[in-house]
């Protein structure tokens, strides 16, 4: 049974009530997502977005679906893709990396933390915008390993 706007209205006063930066359920193929207005970028007025997927009418864009392994956030604040404003980012889609490599900060109290790959490949897919604030765990990033050679 697809979500009704009463399931969408309980998640909004969920996410302002507990101080949660996002919240998600899922039942079946579709999927609700609500987040605060301080992780969207471009946002319309008002406090709270809303995306569904997998509800979409069917002129809508279908929202690709990352492929490779999420690199996590290790800790909230503020990232960053570059090392100073005026710099390039550390990374781009369709860049190949090793493990090891930086790619991005976050900025935690004024202090700035080096995200490195775990793991060497390719990005396929970058999920956070520079100085959008993160949460731990908060997929960063997607990385296609490297294919293994024998």
């Amino acid at each position: 049974m697809p979500f009704d706007d009463d399931d969408v209205r309980w998640l909004a006063a969920m996410l302002e009530e507990e101080g949660l930066a996002e919240i998600e359920v899922a039942q079946g193929d579709v999927r609700i997502r609500v987040r605060a207005r301080e992780m969207m970028q471009a946002v319309p007025a008002g406090p709270i977005a809303v995306t569904a997927a997998g509800a979409a009418p069917a002129h809508a864009p279908t929202a690709a679906v990352p492929t490779g392994i999420p690199l996590p956030a290790p800790m909230a604040g503020i990232f960053y893709r570059q090392p100073s404003p005026d710099a390039d980012p550390f990374v781009e889609e369709g860049d190949r990396i090793e493990a090891g490599h930086v790619v991005g900060l976050i900025e935690v109290m004024k202090l700035f933390n080096e995200i490195t790959a775990p793991i060497a490949g390719v990005i396929t897919t970058i999920e956070i915008e520079s100085e959008d604030r993160v949460e731990a765990d908060q997929p960063l990033m997607y990385i296609q390993p490297a294919a293994r050679s024998s």
